[in-house]
This record gives C-alpha cells, sequence and structure tokens, in this order.
C-alpha cells in the first residue's frame, strides 16, 4: 500500500481508467479477456517462458475503483522497478497538458485572503475561456465570451492547489474515450493552450524590445485584449508576481513555435506590458455607422430643453460584428426628446453617426440622425 505524500496520493486521483489501458498498451501489454464491466485482464510477454497478468476493473463505476487503480500502479512500479511516482508521471503527461501557476509570495505567508483567492480563480477561467473565443472569432477584443467557447471549458479540469508559492493547476485529456475527432487536426483544447503559451513568449519578447507592438499585432495567434486582462488580474493588477509553467501531453508534440516553452514568469513590467497591450487592442476606430437599439439609460442634469444641458443616452445594440454592446450618444434637445419617447414606448432608437471604442467604452460621436424605430422586443 501507498504511504507516501498527500501529492501522489492525490495524483492517483486524476488517473483515469482509459489513460491506464493506453500506457498498458503502450508499454506492450495485451488484453486477453474481459467480463463485461466487471474486470478486464492485460498480458505482458517477459520472455518465452514467462508471462505477467494484471486484472483492472472494467469501469469508473465501482465503489473500490480508486483503490484497484492504486494497486495496479503500485504493480506496476514494481514490474517496472521505478518509483510509483515516476509511474503516475508517465500516466499524467502522457495523455494531459498542464498549465501550473505559482503565485510568488513569501514563504512566511501561509494562507491567501479568501476573495484575493476568488479573484485568482475567476482570472484563470477566463484566460481559457477567451483564449477558446479567439479559436473561433480572431478577434481583438470580445465585448462578452462567445457561447460556443463557454462549452469547451468542460474539457479543462482545475487540479488540487499545491504548495510552494501557492500554484494553480489546470489540466486538459487531449485524447477521451469514444471520442471521434480529425486526426489531422489539433484538439481544440491543445490550440488553446497553445494560444495561451504563445501570447507568453510575445508578451517576454515585447518586454525584452521594449516594443509593445510584437504583442498587439499577434493577437490573431495569441492573447487577445481579454486574455491580456486575465493575465494581469491573475497577479491582482500588479500586486502578485507568477510563473506559469506548462507541461505538454507527451503523446502529441506541440506546434513548432511553442514546442520549447516551458515557463515564465509574469511580472511588474511585463503586466504593465499586458495592460497597455490591453487598451490598445480595444480600441475600435470611428466608422460611419447606423446602429438602433433599446435605450437603456437617459441622463440630463438640467431641463432637456435648455440649449447648455449636457444629455447622453445609452441604448443597447446587438452589433452584427461586435455582439452585444452598450452605446453612449450625447444628443440635442429635439433627438433627446426622441430617445426618451422611444424608452417610454418600447421603441428602439435608431442613430447614425461615428461608432467607436475607446477602452470598454462604446460611443457614437458626430451624430447626423435620431429617430425613433420599431417596436423593442425587450421591454
Amino acid at each position: 500500500m501507498i504511504r507516501s505524500g498527500n501529492n501522489i496520493l492525490e495524483n492517483i486521483d486524476r488517473v483515469r481508467l482509459f489513460d491506464l489501458k493506453n500506457y498498458l498498451y503502450r508499454k506492450g501489454w495485451q488484453q486477453i479477456a474481459t467480463n463485461g464491466e466487471k474486470w478486464q485482464v492485460f498480458k505482458l510477454d517477459v520472455d518465452l517462458d514467462q508471462s505477467l497478468e494484471l486484472i483492472l476493473p472494467g469501469s469508473e463505476s465501482f465503489i473500490d475503483f480508486r483503490e484497484r487503480i492504486q494497486q495496479s500502479i503500485e504493480a506496476l512500479s514494481q514490474i517496472e522497478d521505478k518509483p510509483v511516482s515516476e509511474i503516475l508521471s508517465g500516466l499524467m503527461v502522457e495523455n494531459a497538458d498542464s498549465v501550473k501557476l505559482r503565485l510568488q509570495v513569501p514563504d512566511s505567508v501561509s494562507s491567501l485572503p479568501i476573495d484575493d483567492a476568488s479573484k485568482h480563480i475567476k482570472a484563470i477561467r477566463n484566460l481559457f475561456l477567451y483564449s477558446g473565443c479567439s479559436e473561433i472569432k480572431s478577434f481583438p477584443h470580445f465585448e462578452q465570451p462567445l457561447p460556443a467557447a463557454q462549452d469547451y471549458l468542460g474539457d479543462f479540469e482545475f487540479c488540487h492547489t499545491f504548495r510552494g508559492s501557492f500554484g494553480f493547476e489546470v489540466s486538459s485529456a487531449i485524447i477521451k474515450e469514444k471520442e471521434d475527432r480529425d486526426l489531422f487536426e489539433l484538439p481544440v483544447n491543445r490550440r488553446i493552450v497553445e494560444r495561451i503559451a504563445r501570447g507568453l513568449v510575445a508578451l517576454d519578447s515585447a518586454v525584452r524590445n521594449d516594443d509593445p507592438d510584437i504583442l498587439i499585432s499577434s493577437y490573431e495567434r495569441a492573447l487577445n485584449a481579454r486574455m491580456c486582462d486575465a493575465l494581469a488580474q491573475i497577479g491582482l493588477g500588479g500586486e502578485l508576481n507568477f510563473g506559469v509553467d506548462i507541461d505538454w501531453a507527451t503523446i502529441l508534440e506541440p506546434s513548432e513555435d511553442v514546442v520549447s516553452f516551458r515557463s515564465v514568469t509574469v511580472g511588474e513590467a511585463q503586466i504593465s506590458m499586458l495592460s497597455y497591450a490591453s487598451e490598445k487592442l480595444k480600441i475600435v476606430e470611428p466608422t460611419a455607422q447606423q446602429i438602433s437599439g433599446r435605450v437603456v439609460n437617459l441622463h440630463c442634469v438640467a431641463n432637456p430643453s435648455e440649449g447648455s444641458a449636457r444629455r447622453t443616452v445609452a441604448i443597447k445594440v446587438d452589433h452584427s460584428d461586435h455582439g452585444l454592446i452598450e452605446v453612449r450618444l450625447a444628443l440635442g434637445p429635439d433627438s433627446y426628446l426622441r430617445a426618451l419617447k422611444a424608452h417610454s414606448e418600447g421603441r428602439e432608437l435608431v442613430a447614425s453617426g461615428q461608432l467607436q471604442r475607446k477602452g470598454n467604452t462604446w460611443s457614437l460621436d458626430a451624430i447626423t440622425s435620431v429617430q425613433e424605430g420599431q417596436q423593442s422586443t425587450k421591454r
């Protein structure tokens, strides 16, 4: 029975039956018998007169499944004359990419504020989520995550945290049981991790060369604005340095431009570069457009009919390129009253002008027309 540290026991909990069977096949074992979902027997021919047998559970549904997997790993350790930790390492790195993020905190610190921990985890989630968005559409910025990218998160697992500078690990299996995929195309979860790695390489180069354009211009294959934000937020906007390590699944070679990536440290200079790149990637230069949407906010501190009054309106627009966005308009007296009327009657507001985005703010400037539109579907 294994009596090693908690890390080994926790890693055993991550071993799937599918991965263990693949490991056996690659080591020369053959399945020779099975009894439905109860058990399956594997055989290894040592020489002409000697063979070994290993019995695995038929499925992961048994109560004692983990115990039986542990016994199998112990047996493999003896057969291969390797430590259990080495067998586990082989099982886990063969079919899973692993991204480890290490917060660099003083050795004397033994806990994290719960609010900070939740920020780290949310930022890590957003890093993978918005990387998935760019695998669908290579935009420099996303107002909201794409629904299809939400589905990609199911391919990733948040593993146990580990001691030593406070670590978070996210892993993703490359080959899944009963999966039918194109063997000539990288799995999307691998592409998501490669995009993160590629972005970190570009970030390192941008800082070393003091050239933000290296990072900004690579958004189609590396970091979009939201990914820049997520990386900065993992470090709480510069309060903490952190390291990123990637262990690639050995079953599938990474793309050539990231094959040598292993680790990088993100500190104050990197977070400053990420923040700058994010702002630049969010900019949309003014273009003449007609927009329509539901009025969601009206603001005027004085009588709207007074010429000096500041009148602003916000409308929610479902834009064909940018998704659901909120656009601010500064209006004259007559146009503001039209907006007020459209709002009270549940109609959309239609306006023409120069649409642009600076940072997170959309605005319509140089407005040439404002009209009431059709009845809004939302009240």
